[in-house]
């Protein structure tokens, strides 16, 4: 009898983990969607990318049945205690089901899997709440039920139809087979494509994930966690300027010498407002850094006043191009906001100056295609639309995201130069400085390189490209003085979001990874010689929500009620940069005055810079300063509540 019932245990254990394997990976498959019906080729695909993301979860369960497997064997003397323990172990898996589904709810929010410093958090900020809640449709409500019944079911129909005889070890043979042959179709396919995708972190096994930041949490003491409470006051920080009710202000000191030569004026200026892809302030000259890149802004830096604290709010470009266009904060996920919200409510500064009669057009090298961004700027109240497919000075590809900046360049010279009787608003987003840094055909590459770093050929690189469209830059400018307009003419040139290279914090690379300045802090210069007949620097904190204000404060009209920005000419209140970070990890950070506070939601860590005598962030001071970080991480929990109020109401 004892033998039979360690048999019977053994057949479940084993069908138990068969299914709970299949379950894991149709999970996985859910995710991916349905493949592409157009070929064998494309099916063959699939499987590649759902192996390449599951595999880890077939050696969790073959751990996990071979750890019953072990305990079962220690059991054999006590038929009883065997099959308690079966049935605790397929209790357990028919958990595991459930909570595979759940982590897909997860992911959908968050871009990674349930970690328990995130479980805690769940119970803490109304953001997190409802960003999960929103995802608990019917179709993932029937999951989370019907996922663990019918796995449930599976094995005990396996069980009771497999003979109880049956000591052949084919099934366990096969399975193994599958296991090994499965990981290798896998790993070749990880190491092809998905090792590199925003996506990776989906290809772990969410079981091991959670377990893993419990043993993380329980071996490390400073792990913290989000308040829920927070001043009222902290939402200021994030009102539309329609309902603040110190603005609008009257500007002064510069701002106030500023306004009046605007209002002098023959005419009300033109706006040029020109977004650098992928260039962070660490490399350019025009911060004082010690790379040469950018001579030209430099120069030009004499007739304006440079920003030399400015943020994106995300390493991501349609991110940035919706926060610097509508003034608006981005929604709190790992997603392109263009994609997800093509309709998304809010007035475009393009829209505030063609209302005013301004011609208005938007410029880049790049595809507009790319995330829905020529879905998202039509109606943004620009008169002409241009991109790589418009530029007919250059017919071929550069790399493929599009042409040289220098077509970009032409198009922007020819449309200074139309003759006009009404001022204009043009926007411009370059691409050549995007990966893979491609030089223009018989440009020579320089020497800018003034230190060491662990990714020197592609940091070169980079410095060249930045230095290349510069040197274009320096068309633009001549251009509008040639067509006499420089003293009625505003360029903003801002960078979308940074860019890392190993240096001075070590594997991080490419964008939008972590909070750190090389990713988020970007170039700011507001270029006016009318306002600004000698150099300015400003230590100001800029966000790029607070581009469209400024803009609109310098050009001399009035800020759209619904934007969250302030101007950055108002010194009355305390500027701030929110960011953060949706990738390898999800990441809220805020700078105020000289400190910069980074607090990491999954693994419920934070750091505190002070960036005035560590502008490298190499020492973090949160153990030394605990007042400081509270206060600082209740107005990130300010900020996810403001942001939950934000987009509630918003359909895509």
């Amino acid at each position: 009898m004892g033998e039979q019932t360690l048999h019977a245990a053994r057949r479940q254990l084993f069908w138990g983990a068969v299914w709970l394997a299949a379950v894991l990976i149709l999970t996985k498959a859910y995710y991916l969607g349905l493949p592409k019906p157009h070929g064998f080729a494309d099916v063959i695909e699939y499987v590649r990318s759902l192996a390449a993301i599951s595999y880890t979860d077939l050696w969790f369960v073959a751990g996990f049945w071979a750890l019953a497997r072990f305990v079962v064997a220690l059991l054999d003397a006590w038929p009883r205690a065997v099959k308690v323990f079966s049935f605790a172990v397929l209790s357990v898996a028919a958990f595991f089901c459930l909570y595979a589904v759940a982590n897909v709810v997860i992911f959908g929010v968050f871009g990674g899997f349930l970690t328990y410093p995130l479980l805690a958090l769940v119970g803490d900020v109304r953001m997190v709440r409802s960003s999960v809640g929103a995802h608990l449709t019917l179709p993932v409500a029937s999951g989370l039920i019907g996922m663990p019944l019918t796995y449930g079911l599976l094995v005990a129909a396996t069980h009771r139809w497999t003979l109880p005889r049956l000591q052949s070890r084919a099934p366990q043979v096969a399975a193994c087979i599958v296991l090994v042959v499965w990981t290798l179709v896998g790993y070749g396919m990880w190491e092809q494509t998905w090792r590199t995708r925003p996506d990776r972190r989906v290809a772990a096994n969410s079981e091991w994930v959670f377990l893993a930041s419990c043993w993380q949490a329980i071996g490390r003491a400073g792990t913290v966690r989000m308040p829920d409470q927070f001043s009222a006051d902290d939402l200021t920080d994030f009102e539309p300027i329609g309902a603040n009710q110190i603005l609008p202000v009257a500007i002064r000191r510069a701002g106030a010498a500023l306004n009046a030569r605007v209002r002098a004026a023959r005419r009300p200026p033109n706006v040029i407002l020109v977004v650098l892809e992928s260039v962070a302030a660490r490399w350019t000259s025009l911060n004082g850094g010690p790379y040469e890149t950018t001579p030209a802004l430099l120069a030009e830096s004499a007739h304006g006043v440079v920003f030399e604290n400015a943020y994106a709010h995300i390493g991501r470009s349609s991110n940035s191009l919706v926060a610097i266009l509508l003034s608006t904060y981005p929604k709190l996920d790992f997603r392109e906001i263009t994609e997800q919200f093509p309709n998304l409510p809010g007035t475009s500064l393009a829209t505030v100056f063609k209302e005013r009669g301004y011609h208005t057009a938007f410029m880049t090298p790049s595809d507009m295609s790319w995330a829905g961004w020529d879905k998202f700027l039509d109606h943004r109240g620009f008169g002409q639309v241009l991109d790589y497919r418009n530029l007919t000075s250059c017919p071929e590809m550069l790399t493929s995201w599009g042409v040289e900046d220098r077509c970009m360049v032409d198009a922007m010279v020819d449309f200074v130069g139309k003759e006009r009787s009404s001022p204009f608003f043009l926007m411009a987003w370059t691409t050549q400085t995007h990966h893979p840094y491609e030089m223009s055909p018989g440009v020579p590459e320089l020497n800018l390189l003034k230190e060491h770093t662990p990714d020197d050929w592609e940091l070169g690189h980079y410095l060249n490209v930045i230095h290349e469209t510069d040197h274009q830059l320096t068309r633009l400018f001549d251009a509008v003085r040639r067509a006499g307009l420089d003293q009625d003419t505003l360029i903003v040139v801002v960078g979308d979001h940074g860019q890392a290279f190993g240096y001075p914090h070590e594997n991080v690379y490419i964008q939008g990874r972590t909070a750190y300045e090389e990713d988020v802090r970007v170039p700011l210069l507001f270029w006016f010689p009318r306002g600004y007949p000698t150099p300015l620097r400003s230590k100001s904190i800029a966000g790029q929500v607070d581009l469209a204000p400024t803009i609109a404060e310098m050009a001399g009209v009035t800020a759209a009620p619904d934007w969250q920005g302030r101007s950055l000419l108002d010194d009355r209140q305390t500027h701030r940069a929110y960011f953060y970070v949706a990738e390898d990890s999800f990441t809220l950070g805020v700078r105020e005055a000289n400190w910069k506070y980074i607090y990491d939601l999954r693994d419920g860590t934070e750091e505190l810079y002070d960036l005035d005598r560590d502008p490298n962030e190499q020492h973090n001071l949160s153990i030394t300063q605990p007042d400081r970080c509270a206060r600082l991480r209740q107005r990130l929990a300010a900020w996810t509540e403001a942001n939950r109020r934000q987009y509630e109401k918003v359909k895509g």
